[in-house]
C-alpha cells in the first residue's frame, strides 16, 4: 500500500478536512479526494462520511486509522534504524511554519555543515500538534507559547505585530482576519486584544498554512497577527490596531538525540534573532 496515500488518509483524519489535509501533504483538494476514493476502492469500504461542512470517519475508517498510524510509525522506525546505522545522527525536528520558513531553515543549514553535523528531517505543524508528537515523531520541536511558558527552554520573547493595510483598520466594517485554523497562541492573543478593545472582527480566511495568510494580507483583503521578523519582508504592518503582546519561542527535546542538538539549534535561533535586530 502506497505510503503517500496512507499519509494523506491520516492527514484527513487529523484535520477533518480535505482542503486542510491537502495543505499538510502538499496536494490539491481534488487530488486528496481522488486518493481517498482510490483507497476506499482498494479496501472495499467507506472510510469517511462526507458533508459540505465536515468529514467524519466511519467505524471502518476509525479502525483503519489506528493501523495506518502504526504502519507509518513502523516506516519511520525503519528509516531511523537505517539512518542510525550511518555515520551521521538523524534529527527529526518540528516547528511552526513561520518559524521554519523565516528562522529555522538557515539555522539547520548551518547545523548540517557545523562541527556536529547530522541528517535532518523537518516538518511543520501547529504547536499543539508538535508537542503531542514529541518523542514519537519528533526529537526536537520549536513552538510558540504565551509569556512565562513552562514548556522546554526559552529561545526568545518576540513581539506580535499586525500585518495588513491600514485602510482595513479604519473601516466601519468588522475587521477581516486571516488566521490559522488550529488554535494557536497568535490567534488567541489577537482575538483577545480585539475583544478587550471592543473592536468588531470577522474571519476572512481560516487556513492551515502561512502562504495563504500572507497572500490574503498582500491582496489587501485581511489583516493578520504575526511574529515580528517571522513574515515576508514586503508585508506592511498596522499600528492603529490594539497593541499585541510578546510571545515566547520555546524549544523542547523529546529524545536523547534532541537533547544533544537542542543547544545548537537554540543558539542558532538566538543569533538569527539578534541579527534581525
Amino acid at each position: 500500500m502506497d505510503e503517500h496515500v496512507l499519509r494523506t488518509f491520516v492527514a484527513v483524519c487529523d484535520r477533518q478536512s480535505f482542503r486542510a489535509a491537502g495543505e499538510d501533504v502538499g496536494r490539491t483538494q481534488s487530488a486528496v479526494s481522488q486518493q481517498i476514493k482510490g483507497l476506499e476502492a482498494e479496501l472495499g469500504v467507506q472510510l469517511f462520511n462526507r458533508s459540505t461542512r465536515s468529514v467524519e470517519m466511519t467505524p471502518a475508517g476509525q479502525t483503519f486509522y489506528s493501523h495506518a498510524c502504526s504502519l507509518l510509525a513502523r516506516h519511520r522506525e525503519a528509516i531511523s534504524a537505517a539512518r542510525g546505522a550511518s555515520v551521521l545522527p538523524y534529527l527529526r525536528i518540528g516547528a511552526t511554519d513561520d518559524i521554519a520558513a523565516y528562522g529555522l531553515v538557515p539555522v539547520l543549514r548551518a547545523l548540517e555543515d557545523g562541527p556536529e553535523p547530522c541528517s535532518l528531517d523537518l516538518e511543520t505543524h501547529s504547536s499543539q500538534m508538535l508537542l503531542a508528537s514529541l518523542g514519537s515523531r519528533y526529537d526536537l520541536v520549536i513552538v510558540v507559547s504565551p509569556q512565562r511558558g513552562r514548556t522546554g527552554d526559552l529561545v526568545a520573547s518576540v513581539p506580535l505585530v499586525w500585518l495588513g493595510s491600514a485602510s482595513l483598520s479604519t473601516s466601519k466594517n468588522a475587521l477581516p482576519l486571516a488566521v490559522y485554523a488550529d488554535r494557536c497562541a497568535m490567534r488567541d492573543a489577537a482575538i483577545a486584544a480585539l475583544d478587550t478593545s471592543a473592536v468588531k472582527w470577522t474571519t476572512k480566511a481560516t487556513v492551515s498554512g502561512l502562504v495563504v495568510i500572507e497572500a490574503a494580507v498582500r491582496a489587501g483583503i485581511a489583516v493578520a497577527p504575526a511574529l515580528a521578523g517571522f513574515h515576508a519582508a514586503d508585508l506592511p504592518t498596522v499600528t492603529s490596531l490594539p497593541a499585541l503582546p510578546h510571545l515566547e519561542l520555546r524549544i523542547v527535546a523529546g529524545t536523547p538525540v534532541g537533547e544533544t542538538y537542542l543547544p545548537y539549534v537554540r543558539k542558532g535561533l538566538q543569533g538569527l534573532l539578534e541579527a534581525k535586530g
